[in-house]
């Protein structure tokens, strides 16, 4: 009797594991993979994590969209708006603690002291940006009292620096260096003195109807958050350590801007998960 009951309960724990699938190749190794693989360790609802497209990995995101709609996927990731939050249910955590939102302007070697005495943001509203006509940045921007030079192509904007159409070229802390080093006959390096600063987060986002995952994923993320293992992934995640690293951010004047596009429940994320570049944490 006993072991007919045990082995009732094993197979049922087997038939209610569930398999949490998400975008991307089983090699994807960024925060977004990590964090998802510790979810499932924490899971009483998942048990392991599956990858729909396989070694194919990179898959473009209207198909994403649709595969989280038709159920082939249970999440995807992405930086929020208010129209995705309308579209899908957003977990409201943000997964890289607003750092896409820290932006670092790149500009010509020749001019790379350009910032060093601007100390208040008067002084630096004299200075143009280079961004993309369509970019939410861009908008930002704009409405903090910024003027744009706007480009209908990212490749082009490179060529608009060195043709001092702009002054600088803000980009996200993951993203400068690789780009100085690939359009090196620009002649262009990262500036070392400033950063602009706003809310831009990157969520999970789940079905539109599918609240209980979302609400499961939330009280996962910040559990991992309270007992300190989600900070520690996210110091040791490798996109994140090289951005600190060369970006030194301690070491800068730091311009907050507003965004006012930002929905109410993004603004009701409590302050200490947004990262402190000051503190280091």
């Amino acid at each position: 009797m006993h072991k007919t009951l045990f082995l009732m309960i094993f197979l049922s724990s087997i038939c209610s594991a569930k398999t949490l699938n998400i975008p991307g190749s089983p090699n994807g190794n960024t925060l977004p993979f990590v964090l998802a693989k510790e979810i499932v360790k924490r899971s009483d609802i998942y048990d392991s994590v599956g990858y729909p497209y396989g070694d194919a990995g990179e898959i473009s995101f209207a198909k994403t969209v649709a595969d989280l709609n038709d159920g082939v996927l249970d999440l995807f990731w992405t930086a929020t708006s208010a129209d995705r939050e309308q579209q899908q249910s957003a977990v409201y955590f943000p997964l890289y603690r607003g750092t896409l939102g820290m932006r670092l302007g790149i500009v010509e070697q020749e001019k790379s002291e350009t910032f060093k005495q601007v100390t208040s943001f008067a002084q630096m509203r004299q200075f143009i940006p280079c961004q993309g006509k369509l970019w939410a940045d861009t908008a930002i921007l704009e409405a903090n009292g910024i003027k744009v030079a706007k480009s209908l192509g990212y490749g082009n904007i490179f060529a608009m620096l060195e043709a001092d159409r702009c002054d600088y070229f803000p980009r996200g802390i993951f993203e400068p260096w690789s780009e100085v080093k690939r359009e090196a006959k620009y002649n262009l390096t990262v500036d070392s003195y400033v950063m602009l600063r706003y809310k831009m987060p990157f969520f999970f986002f789940v079905k539109k109807d599918n609240q209980s995952l979302a609400k499961h994923l939330n009280d996962i993320l910040y559990q991992m958050f309270e007992d300190g293992s989600y900070q520690k992934m996210f110091l040791n995640d490798p996109d994140v350590k090289n951005a600190l690293e060369l970006g030194k951010l301690e070491k800068r004047t730091i311009f907050d801007l507003e965004n006012p596009y930002l929905t109410d429940k993004v603004n009701a994320i409590p302050q200490k998960i947004w990262f402190d570049p000051l503190a280091g944490q």
